[in-house]
Formats: structure tokens, C-alpha cells, sequence
């Protein structure tokens, strides 16, 4: 049994590229240039960073200023809730597509346990009465 799918949207990619660090580290830097005394060529050479990013992410620590690392604006509450619909429906839909496919399983297995115990090579009373009805 076929189950329509809907298309999935793809989500966008954010413009640019990824940042190579993560907010922490730039923040573990800036923390060891201004508290610790560093100079910034000394934080620059010791975490292998330019001294211009070592002094920018000072700035930034210094103004408590940090930088979300999700690059995309926050989306708006009805596009949220839209995409979040869609998704359940998505979810609803693949239970549905589950649950079908384990009965059937269920009486595959039923089956097969049933065309087993009817070939079965054993010979018991039942077996016995059969075979000699089929044989008259």
C-alpha cells in the first residue's frame, strides 16, 4: 500500500560560511586577555588566531556582546508554527505508515507459524485424522 507524501521543504542555508570557531572559545580567549593580563599577540600565538580576531572577540566579551551562532533572523511565530505543523503532520503520518506495516508483519508471522504447524513432519492425532480423510 502506497502512502502519499507530501514534499519535504528544504530548510535554507544560512548566506556565508560557518564560523570556525564556536562562541565559547572566542569568549575563553577574550576571558584570558582580560582577566588573565595577556597581551593580544601573546593569546593570539598561544590559540593560533589572528591578532585581530583576539581583539574584536575582546571587544565583544568586554560590551557582553556574543554573537548567536545561528546566523539566520528569528523567525517570525507564524512561520514557526507553520513549520512546526508540517513537521507533525510529517510525524503523524510516518506512525500511521509504522503501524500498518507491523500488523502486516504480525500476520505474516501468524501465518507462516500456522503453514508451519500444518506441514509439520510430526504426526499427531489431528495430522492423522486429516491424513486419512484425504486419503479416503
Amino acid at each position: 500500500m502506497e502512502v502519499y507524501r507530501t514534499k519535504k521543504m528544504k530548510e535554507k542555508k544560512p548566506q556565508g560560511r560557518e564560523p570556525t570557531y564556536t562562541q565559547e572559545y572566542m569568549m575563553m580567549v577574550a576571558k584570558s586577555v582580560v582577566e588573565k593580563g595577556m597581551t593580544l599577540r601573546e593569546a593570539a600565538q598561544t590559540f593560533g588566531v589572528s591578532h585581530g580576531s583576539v581583539s574584536l572577540w575582546k571587544k565583544m566579551y568586554k560590551q557582553g556582546e556574543v554573537r548567536s551562532s545561528d546566523r539566520l533572523p528569528a523567525e517570525k511565530p507564524d512561520v514557526k508554527i507553520y513549520r512546526l505543523e508540517s513537521h507533525l503532520k510529517e510525524l503523524k503520518q510516518e506512525i500511521g505508515e509504522l503501524y500498518l506495516e507491523n500488523l502486516m508483519l504480525k500476520k505474516t508471522l501468524k501465518f507462516s507459524q500456522q503453514v508451519k504447524r500444518e506441514n509439520s513432519s510430526i504426526i499427531t492425532s489431528e495430522s492423522l485424522d486429516q491424513s486419512e480423510e484425504d486419503a479416503k
